[in-house]
């Protein structure tokens, strides 16, 4: 796997190009070059080979220097790796594959994330990178925290059937309409998360849009399980990780809702989802 560099001002990165070449294991698809490069995407599966492909996009904090040191519960690597595993073992005959974008300069912290300069900087190439994959594939994009504003603000050009928001401040925008009607927005949210208490705002740069469960959004709401607080969506064994492998390799009608059993109805438009 060729890896492609970008350099780029600190303000303002070009975009990453990708390739994408046949295998398994894990290959580095993209990553800035030189000093002080802060994005890597990382495929975890064979891409070119894959019916599922989940794309993971983490939130704040994340960068190229800390990708591979970052050994805790809120690891990306880690986290893509596990999601992997749990698609293969929710659908053993599936040909699964898991991107790791940091394909943005996430905000470094939470005053930063106020802002919704860097998810708007991002969205482009998120939306980029979904053309890139194989076409044929179902693809679901994973945003936890500050991630899912990315893959909201993406949506309108983005090619994905699925999309997951975890923990979600707010997915960039204020109406349907500023989403694409043809992907499908599910959202995981643990009662203990302190999410639920971050501002609902969009004025200019300031603020990151409604939440995904906002009755104007309309997301299907699944069961999260064990998970607690604001990073625990992935825990291993949880009915969280569960859920989102299956959405992932397109086991719609196994997805739990908090304290109601499995969907048994799954729109494709979310404009014709009932809001939780």
């Amino acid at each position: 796997m060729t890896i492609v560099t970008a350099s780029h001002p600190a303000s303002t990165p070009a975009p990453l190009r990708y390739s994408l070449e046949p295998g398994g294991g894990c290959s580095v698809l993209a990553s800035d070059g030189g000093p002080g490069g802060r994005r890597i995407v990382e495929a975890f599966g064979d891409l070119a080979m894959a019916d599922h492909i989940a794309v993971i996009v983490p939130g704040n904090g994340h960068h190229l220097s800390n990708y591979y040191t970052e050994r805790g519960p809120v690891g990306p690597r880690a986290r893509g790796q596990r999601v992997l595993r749990e698609m293969q073992r929710v659908d053993p005959g599936a040909r699964a594959a898991v991107v790791v974008w940091i394909g943005y300069h996430t905000p470094q912290d939470l005053i930063r994330a106020a802002s919704n300069a860097p998810a708007h900087a991002g969205a482009a190439d998120l939306a980029r990178l979904t053309h890139y994959l194989p076409s044929t594939a179902h693809i679901t994009l994973i945003g936890h925290s500050y991630g899912a504003t990315v893959c909201g603000l993406a949506l309108s050009s983005a090619r994905a059937e699925d999309v997951v928001a975890l923990g979600s401040p707010g997915m960039g925008v204020w109406r349907r309409d500023e989403l694409n009607d043809r992907t499908r927005l599910w959202a995981g949210h643990a009662t203990s998360d302190w999410i639920r208490f971050f501002p609902r705002v969009r004025l200019g740069s300031l603020g990151l849009g409604r939440s995904p469960l906002h009755p104007e959004l309309g997301a299907i709401r699944f069961d999260t399980g064990s998970a607690t607080g604001h990073c625990g969506y992935y825990r291993e064994n949880s009915e969280s990780l569960r859920n989102i492998a299956r959405i992932a390799v397109g086991r719609h009608d196994e997805v739990t809702r908090p304290g109601a059993g499995p969907v048994t109805r799954h729109p494709h438009r979310m404009m014709e989802v009932t809001a939780v």
